[in-house]
């Protein structure tokens, strides 16, 4: 997108291309519609939560999701979702943060699908196990979560939904991906706050995602306008069909990029928080991070005194760039989480990182 307010691109952000159409404005169409008859989400345009812990590394933590914008889909739900799970597994000292971002048109019922399962099926690893091999042992909760959906009934054909996942056990942090929705740490180094990404976003773009995808007889190529010039992100296509045009290379449902490639797997990525060090984790849809970097982010929660004034502010703020530089506006959905021994607002000068 063109910066410094000039004139609007046309719509990238759709996550999926329907059968039959690469139209970005007729999949918009599609894209999260809904019915009067749906799930609460379609009734509210937001929702937070906010809550404290006495116990383990997380003071205090609190949710926004905010649900975009199309002008032409009047009935567009929010296919973002957000858990937060303190006492996980009934340890006090673990706990369970998520954010799911729903595409496709009942990339909602995915990314809640998600939402009702992925975390019991997590806990019902037991503790033992979960502290003997986190990395095994979650990653076959998303792939066992991943074959459960496909006999639930959805259609996930052409939908499906993005995960990241911070399990906090203790002291270190277990942040597991699969797609494009991020986690990031704030901490300090030298009297400035440093923006540190706990997880690294699966696109086309990425040499060894985008070779997956070949390698599995896809294509990865950007949409093309009326004179075949590139528009928006990479994608990925089947190898003679112009479907499904993801944009990410790792989610949950996504049928057709499945069989080209696309995988639930999750990387995970492990992090030892320093108390007193480490001051809060920012957790997020895309909707965040299309036009907000992670030094950004941190410094945007860094200025207010409690995570809900904070959850507020960095939507807010990725909503008011997402109207400066589209047409549409994305789900949005963010988590802070305070970590103990910080203090708010917090007075450093930050660092571009």
């Amino acid at each position: 997108a063109k910066k410094g307010g000039t004139k609007k691109s046309a719509p990238r952000r759709r996550l999926s291309v329907m059968p039959g159409s690469i139209s970005l404005k007729e999949e918009a169409q599609l894209d999260g519609l809904g019915s009067e008859a749906q799930s609460p989400h379609n009734k509210i345009s937001s929702s937070s939560s906010s809550t404290k812990d006495k116990t383990g590394i997380v003071s205090c933590h609190a949710s926004l999701s905010r649900v975009g914008y199309i002008p032409f889909n009047s009935r567009k739900v929010n296919q973002d979702r957000c858990t937060e799970n303190l006492n996980f597994a009934k340890d006090p000292r673990k706990c369970l943060f998520g954010v799911f971002d729903g595409h496709g048109q009942v990339g909602h019922d995915v990314s809640q699908y998600l939402i009702d399962n992925l975390p019991a099926m997590i806990a019902e690893r037991g503790v033992q196990k979960l502290e003997k091999d986190p990395h095994a042992e979650i990653t076959k909760c998303f792939e066992a979560a991943n074959v459960k959906l496909d006999k639930s009934g959805i259609d996930t054909t052409c939908s499906g939904t993005t995960a990241v996942v911070c399990y906090i056990d203790g002291q270190k942090i277990y942040t597991c991906n699969s797609g494009d929705s991020r986690a990031v740490i704030a901490t300090m180094a030298d009297g400035k706050l440093i923006g540190k990404g706990l997880s690294k976003d699966q696109k086309p773009e990425v040499e060894s995602e985008a070779k997956r995808i070949i390698e599995n007889n896809g294509r990865v190529q950007a949409c093309q306008d009326m004179e075949g010039n590139p528009v928006g992100p990479m994608r990925v296509w089947l190898k003679h069909q112009d479907i499904p045009g993801l944009a990410m290379t790792r989610s949950f449902g996504d049928k057709y990029a499945a069989s080209v490639g696309v995988i639930c797997t999750p990387e995970i990525l492990e992090y030892d928080i320093k108390e007193g060090v480490d001051q809060f984790i920012v957790m997020g849809s895309d909707g965040i991070w299309e036009f907000i970097d992670n030094q950004t982010a941190v410094d945007i929660v860094a200025k207010e005194s409690n995570p809900t004034k904070a959850v507020k502010a960095i939507v807010e703020e990725a909503t008011r760039r997402w109207q400066m530089e589209e047409e549409v506006i994305d789900d949005i959905t963010a988590v802070i989480i305070y970590l103990k021994g910080a203090k708010h607002p917090i007075e450093a000068t930050s660092s571009k990182k």
